[in-house]
C-alpha cells in the first residue's frame, strides 16, 4: 500500500516487546515501498535487535504531516548495518496529531546543501510545516536540512524537512513538512503563529 503522506525522513516509532515490557524506537524513512519501509535503526538500541527477528509482530506509528498512523507490521528484514525493514498491513489506523495554526510570515529560510545554502523567503508557518518561495530549483520528495530565521534577535532554528510541491501553478513556491526539530523550536513556532493570530485579530475588531 503507498500512501503519499509517507514520505523519506518522516519520524517512525516502532513498538518492540521484551517480554513483559514494551520499548519505543524512534526511527526514521529511508526507502519507502508498496508494502514495506526501509527504516534507520538507531546504534543505541542494537540491545533490542534480538527481540526484532524476521516475522515478529511490531506495531508502527508513522508521523506525517496529516497525522499518527499506526500499522500492525512485522519484521521483514532484522536490523543490520543500521537499519531495519518492515512490512504493513493494508488496514491502518490514523491519529489526527494537533492541527497546526498556519500563519502569513515572510522571513529568511535557508536550505542547506552541498554545493552550497540557498537563501529563500518563507509565506507561511506553522508547527508542522513552512511554505516559502526559491527561486533555485530544488528535487521534491527530498529531505533537505535548513535554518529558519524566527526573529532577528534569536538564534536560527535547526530542522530538517521534506520539500513538495504543492501548487504546480506557481514554480518557485514549494512546502517543507518538518521531519526533525526540537520540539522547544516548535513550541516557538507555535507560539509566533499564535500572536500573529492575535495582532491580526485586534486589526480586525478595531
Amino acid at each position: 500500500m503507498a500512501l503519499s503522506s509517507v514520505k523519506r525522513g518522516q519520524k517512525v516509532q516502532i513498538e518492540v516487546e521484551t517480554g513483559i515490557n514494551k520499548t519505543v524506537i524512534e526511527c526514521y524513512i529511508i526507502e519507502p515501498e508498496s508494502d514495506r519501509l526501509t527504516l534507520s535503526f538507531p546504534a543505541s538500541k542494537n540491545e533490542y535487535a534480538p527481540y526484532l527477528s524476521e516475522g515478529t509482530e511490531i506495531k508502527a506509528f508513522v508521523y506525517s504531516f496529516t497525522g499518527i498512523m499506526i500499522f500492525d507490521s512485522i519484521v521483514f528484514d532484522p536490523p543490520y548495518n543500521g537499519e531495519i525493514v518492515i512490512e504493513f498491513s493494508e488496514h491502518h489506523q490514523v491519529i489526527q496529531r494537533r492541527k497546526y495554526l498556519r500563519m502569513p510570515f515572510i522571513s529568511d529560510f535557508f536550505i542547506i546543501r552541498e554545493d552550497g545554502n540557498v537563501k529563500t523567503a518563507t509565506v507561511d508557518l506553522s508547527g508542522g510545516g513552512v511554505r516559502f518561495l526559491c527561486e533555485t530549483p530544488l528535487v521534491t520528495d527530498t529531505v533537505y536540512k535548513a535554518q529558519l530565521r524566527l526573529e532577528s534577535y534569536l538564534p536560527m532554528i535547526k530542522l530538517e524537512g521534506t520539500v513538495l510541491k504543492k501548487n504546480f501553478y506557481r514554480t518557485n513556491e514549494y512546502v517543507m513538512e518538518f521531519s526533525k526539530i526540537e520540539e522547544r523550536d516548535r513550541d516557538k513556532i507555535i507560539q509566533k503563529c499564535l500572536k500573529i493570530e492575535r495582532i491580526q485579530t485586534s486589526k480586525f475588531n478595531s
